[in-house]
């Protein structure tokens, strides 16, 4: 489970105990784990996923009992207000793979992946925690996707780095590269030396993603908290033109709910 707005800070800030920091990397290596398992699946892949058709209204029940049952293990409700219905109903419409998403959302096609934005804490990161969930329970390969935090992914392209010299961290950036990949808090990651050239790693990373979207479809998902204008400004050129091609922008209404 990812951490939370106020964990990130105290990390940040180094202001953990001992016993929160286990806890925490020890999380971290499971979720490592798993994400790893998925790549190493998509590399070693040589059938196509199979598809299944989804109802949409089966879909809306499920997103309804496993937010329930997500959000109740943060002693927290699922609720859906006016805020959130709206979205909630295309994004059950897009992961049941239902055409009338296009008719609901402006320029939508079921084609591009998501780039969902919004203030803090309104629920952008645990749709996808969601979707992750009715997919396991399920066994509907076609909806699974890997969740990673940006910072996770500069993480572990600056570790390789040091290790490899950049042999290792290039490998970090082919891995990432391929298959369905949902990347959390996209535009609050620090840049990396790369060639002894500081860069953001995004700036690569989404153009060779976006390159396999055109070659192969790919998809790729966003959380952001930034405005569609703040990522404009924040990324390349070549980023900016490419999000309007890989990306339904999906906005999440209202303020935080975890207070």
């Amino acid at each position: 489970m990812k951490n939370s707005l106020g964990n990130r800070v105290k990390i940040q800030m180094g202001l953990e105990t001992p016993d929160e920091r286990k806890k925490r990397v020890a999380r971290e290596k499971k979720e490592n784990a798993k994400t790893q398992k998925y790549f190493d699946a998509i590399h070693n892949k040589s059938e196509p996923v199979k598809y299944v058709q989804i109802p949409l209204e089966w879909m809306k029940s499920q997103v309804w009992k496993e937010g329930k049952a997500y959000f109740r293990k943060e002693n927290r409700k699922f609720i859906i207000d006016d805020n959130n219905r709206e979205f909630f109903d295309v994004i059950c419409r897009y992961f049941a793979d239902d055409y009338s998403f296009e008719e609901k959302v402006q320029n939508g096609e079921l084609r591009k992946g998501l780039l969902i934005y919004g203030n803090c804490g309104t629920g952008k990161s645990s749709i996808f925690d969601i979707i992750q969930n009715i997919s396991r329970k399920h066994n509907l390969i076609q909806l699974w996707f890997s969740n990673l935090s940006v910072h996770q992914v500069v993480n572990e392209f600056n570790k390789e780095n040091k290790q490899d010299k950049l042999i290792g961290a290039e490998s970090v950036i082919e891995k990432y590269s391929k298959g369905k990949v949902h990347f959390d808090d996209l535009g609050t990651e620090k840049e990396v030396q790369a060639w002894g050239i500081k860069e953001n790693l995004f700036d690569r990373l989404l153009q060779i993603r976006y390159n396999h979207f055109k070659q192969k479809g790919t998809k790729t998902f966003v959380t952001t908290n930034l405005s569609i204008r703040e990522l404009e400004n924040r990324y390349c050129k070549q980023v900016k033109d490419r999000l309007y091609q890989m990306f339904n922008f999906i906005p999440l209404n209202g303020e935080s709910r975890r207070f």
